[in-house]
């Protein structure tokens, strides 16, 4: 069953992915998807951020993102996925991901638990590029978090993830500008997805709605 499910998602991500079009619907209003020759010609930093799936009980498969610490700076107090920019000792984006998972929620992953990477993310603001990669679990971990860095960690059932009806509008003041924008994110358990992390899960969830199709067919 393991195997199965991984060889799904690599099918997925090898030939389906979704790609930038699933970032477009959670674009704020007037910003524009940046292309990759955009993106290179600005030389963006580098970021990378970890998306883990746990298929420990296959009735009830979910994901882990994290609440940050209120601090003085731009994603304070905001939901995302355990990542960060990269360090001059990491080897690649990949080990980035892993240095930050372990750090952020204690979660000792490896490239073993690799299934892919997803599109890349451009944030004008802070000039990144972030990376996010797809990891699946099947044993049961404890997690723990960050007291620095993640005020909270979140699991979320897949189920959630991909119902439209937890797609919604809000109204942003943007700290940096004071500018209020209207926005679209995921509300789940009480808590607002918007910016990148919108714009990762969005892939995320068309994903997932392609695997749930797909294992469906299987049966």
């Amino acid at each position: 069953m393991q195997e199965k499910i991984k060889q799904l998602f690599k099918g997925i991500i090898k030939n389906q992915l979704p790609g930038e079009d699933a970032h477009l619907m959670m674009l704020p209003k007037g910003r524009e998807i940046s292309s990759v020759s955009r993106r290179q010609a600005i030389t963006p930093k580098q970021a990378s951020v970890a998306v883990h799936l746990f298929f420990t009980n296959p009735e009830n498969p979910h994901l882990i993102l994290i609440k940050r610490s209120i601090y003085d700076g731009a994603h304070s107090g905001q939901i995302a996925f355990p990542g960060g920019k990269i360090d001059e000792k990491d080897t690649d984006l990949i080990h980035t991901a892993l240095r930050e998972s372990q750090e952020e929620i204690g979660l000792s992953a490896n490239e073993e638990n690799l299934i892919g990477a997803l599109s890349p993310v451009y944030i004008p603001i802070s000039n990144f590029d972030v990376h996010p990669f797809l990891f699946l679990h099947f044993n049961s971990v404890a997690l723990l978090a960050d007291n620095r860095e993640v005020s909270e960690i979140l699991s979320v059932p897949l189920s959630e993830i991909i119902e439209d009806k937890n797609i919604h509008k809000r109204l942003i003041t943007l700290k940096d500008t004071n500018e209020t924008i209207d926005v679209t994110g995921f509300l789940l358990q009480e808590n607002w997805v918007w910016g990148a992390s919108a714009l990762i899960l969005n892939e995320v969830k068309e994903v997932l709605k392609i695997y749930f199709s797909e294992e469906n067919k299987s049966y």
